[in-house]
């Protein structure tokens, strides 16, 4: 298993030595800040329970480049949406997470073809309830010093609600990718 890790690792940052590796995953890039800025809204239930769809270029990219590149786009992806539309002070944390998220999107999608939605699920479900809901709750308790087991709740359940879109949403792109062969 370890030698299949690094083997993954080491491919991953493979496919960044060439230049059309670099340009698709900056243009992932750029669309996971794009996407970040103009495609999130808020659960009816709280305004601190935010759906977007900056997963997805993650996840793309997770597919395509493993986890190098899609830790790289998710981190990057928070820093630079930062930077261009800052809301609030800049706080670590929210990279931590997004680099995370495109380790585990680069672990379980890159070079995945056997079980892929097994895959996919459990690496969804990993995302918002190891990632998402304890680390997204510890930042918003560390930044506003909110109620940390709240805030817990509330992104449980707004995961419980995400989780199915975001499976059909990676799996769908996952097959529209393969078919089209990049």
């Amino acid at each position: 298993m370890n030698n299949s890790l690094v083997a993954k690792f080491r491919s991953s940052a493979q496919e960044l030595s060439n230049v059309k590796g670099i340009s698709l995953c900056a243009m992932l890039l750029a669309l996971r800040v794009v996407v970040g800025y103009f495609a999130n809204f808020s659960l009816a239930i709280t305004p601190n329970a935010k759906v977007g769809f900056a997963f997805l270029p993650i996840a793309i990219t997770g597919m395509l480049f493993g986890p190098v590149g899609a830790m790289i786009v998710g981190g990057l992806g928070d820093v630079l949406s930062f930077l261009l539309v800052p809301m609030g002070g800049y706080f670590f944390g929210w990279t931590l997470n997004g680099i995370l998220v495109g380790l585990l999107y680069g672990l379980f999608l890159y070079k995945a073809d056997s079980k892929i939605l097994l895959r996919l699920i459990i690496c969804e479900i990993i995302i918002n309830f190891g990632v998402e809901v304890p680390l997204g709750s510890l930042w918003l308790y560390i930044q506003f010093d909110k109620a940390f087991w709240v805030m817990a709740g509330t992104r449980a359940i707004k995961c419980l609600i995400a989780l199915p879109i975001e499976t059909v949403l990676v799996f769908f792109f996952k097959n529209v990718l393969k078919r089209v062969k990049i």
